[in-house]
């Protein structure tokens, strides 16, 4: 599968990955809807590349959501490929779970994209073609660790989520993605005040994503390797020593 270039809607395409996502796409030829709370972070990115366009949009408001989605299919004719990066990277100190924290977290994480659904699903299924739907989790949605609270918690959420999306909507011809980086540069992972393990620059994570979006269908997209392969073996390991290790973790930082 090679993938042609068709209309691309991205939420949190006014930074970081987003950002990094739209002009990438732009780049080999489609036409990028961004949106995000930020305008002038928006026309920022969207004065980059006349294939970019700003649609500024608060996710938490569900009509301002279908609204998008209406004006961008009215606009451009349809959506092929609608990519959900908008995040609230919620630290959470060891040893405390405030409740607004969490629901902070999860308005933006999980929520921003279940408002998106079903008016997303309804115009991609009158697409003869279909559409993609890829989400960008994390590989901190693998394992439970140390200081990661609402912020994995949300990541991991959204990895089962599109673990069901992509038996349920394959019948309409929506195919779903799950995009599992690891620490990537941006303004958020630029608040982190620990070792981040294989940092990579934002536009080669926007390579990889771009590139296994348009050359495969596979369900998941997952970098950097060495990292990937850790946090998952680190799933299939007995409880009494994951839990050892992860405390290590907790006092290495």
């Amino acid at each position: 599968m090679n993938l042609k270039p068709g209309i691309a809607w991205i939420i949190g395409g006014g930074s970081g990955i987003g950002a990094a996502v739209a002009r990438e796409l732009a780049g080999r030829g489609w036409q990028v809807a961004i949106s995000g709370r930020r305008l002038q972070r928006l026309e920022e990115v969207s004065a980059s590349h006349s294939g970019i366009h700003a649609y500024p949009l608060d996710i938490t408001d569900a009509n301002a959501a279908a609204a998008t989605v209406a004006a961008i299919a009215a606009d451009f004719g349809r959506i092929d490929l609608l990519l959900y990066g908008a995040v609230a990277a919620t630290g959470t100190p060891p040893g405390s779970y405030d409740a607004a924290r969490f629901a902070a977290a999860f308005d933006v994480n999980v929520m921003g994209l279940v408002r998106l659904l079903d008016p997303v699903i309804t115009q991609m299924s009158r697409q003869p073609t279909g559409g993609q739907i890829a989400v960008i989790s994390s590989l901190a949605g693998y394992v439970g660790l140390p200081r990661g609270g609402a912020y994995a918690a949300t990541k991991s959420a959204l990895i089962t989520l599109c673990q069901t999306m992509r038996v349920e909507l394959e019948p309409k011809r929506i195919i779903v993605r799950l995009i599992t980086p690891g620490f990537v540069k941006s303004e958020l992972t630029a608040r982190n005040r620990y070792r981040m393990p294989m940092l990579m620059e934002t536009e080669d994570a926007a390579w990889r994503i771009v590139d296994g979006l348009v050359r495969s269908t596979r369900f998941e997209i997952a970098f950097p390797w060495p990292m990937v392969f850790v946090m998952k073996a680190a799933r299939l390991l007995p409880y009494r020593l994951f839990f050892w290790l992860s405390a290590l973790t907790l006092r290495a930082r």
